[in-house]
């Protein structure tokens, strides 16, 4: 009996997760169902789709690495890993979609870093070769998107990371990074229109220096959540974390950047304790309401 196209999919899918993975699917409720939705929306990019074959193939590598490969499935953007592999693998039209929805977006969150629609291009012009040139001994970086999370927000975190080292090679790396979470505009930010106009100055310059004098990887769990608007579960992928570990991380770095902001607070103003006590009050819980949105605009 001949296989049908869906039959050669499905086992071209089983054979890239290997053993064990490949029997837990097979045996999985509903796995069938839900790979046959996923070659649906991969066959939704019509003339650029790779073909379902290959399409399942690479499918089944990144459900090897996942530790519910159902769980997986049933989260997986489909429609955007096809388009990744279709760029990777040098389809025509697929790098002009991948313009057309994923690079020219990125506009927007570039602009909050430098709003220069040049360090825009340039950041864009390395970011194409990063994503969709094969690197020595390695495919392009596209094949390493998985499927989790949206295709323009996989890019996104590793555009904006371009363009901070491209900014940080022109001054205070710590301070662009600061200054970054600070200005990012959102909804549900630091209200600071109660306070003394050279109080608010105060306040917001406390906070950018704040951030500067966190390290690193704190001032990167802040960008990833608060900028970047990754949940803690996204940001557990990332760093190998649960959820809870994840959790409790930020809540530290939020707590600490608070201190740090009190101690600069108090080397910046004359206050009394209790005037500095009631300072804080007033902004305690607002500096992580809304991180990214806390300034409103740049100072």
């Amino acid at each position: 009996m001949v296989a049908s196209p869906f039959d050669e999919a499905f086992e071209a899918l089983l054979h890239a997760m290997r053993e064990p993975g490949s029997s837990r699917l097979r045996s999985m409720p509903g796995a069938r169902e839900a790979v046959s939705r996923a070659l649906d929306e991969a066959a939704s990019l019509q003339g650029v789709a790779p073909e379902p074959v290959a399409f399942a193939r690479h499918l089944g590598a990144q459900l090897a690495r996942s530790e519910d490969p159902g769980l997986a499935l049933e989260h997986l953007h489909a429609r955007d890993l096809a388009l990744a592999l279709a760029c990777a693998l040098g389809r025509m039209g697929a790098s002009e979609r991948l313009e057309q929805e994923v690079l020219q977006k990125l506009r927007v969150p570039l602009a909050r870093i430098h709003p220069s629609p040049a360090f825009a291009d340039e950041v864009l012009q390395v970011l194409r070769a990063n994503l969709l040139m094969p690197r020595e001994d390695a495919p392009p970086r596209l094949l390493g998107y998985a499927g989790v999370g949206s295709l323009l927000h996989w890019v996104n975190i590793t555009a904006v990371r371009l363009a901070l080292r491209m900014r940080k090679a022109q001054g205070d790396e710590s301070l662009v990074e600061a200054e970054v979470l600070a200005a990012h505009p959102a909804s549900g930010g630091l209200e600071l229109s109660f306070l003394r106009e050279d109080a608010r100055a105060h306040v917001r310059a406390a906070f950018v220096l704040a951030v500067a004098s966190l390290d690193d990887e704190d001032r990167e769990l802040l960008r990833l959540h608060f900028v970047e608007r990754l949940s803690l579960e996204q940001m557990g992928t990332l760093f190998s974390l649960h959820k809870s570990t994840m959790s409790r991380r930020l809540s530290g770095v939020q707590a600490l950047l608070e201190k740090r902001t009190r101690r600069m607070l108090s080397e910046r103003l004359s206050l009394r304790e209790d005037e500095l006590e009631s300072l804080m009050r007033a902004i305690h819980g607002r500096l992580d309401l809304s991180l990214s949105g806390l300034l409103g605009g740049r100072q």
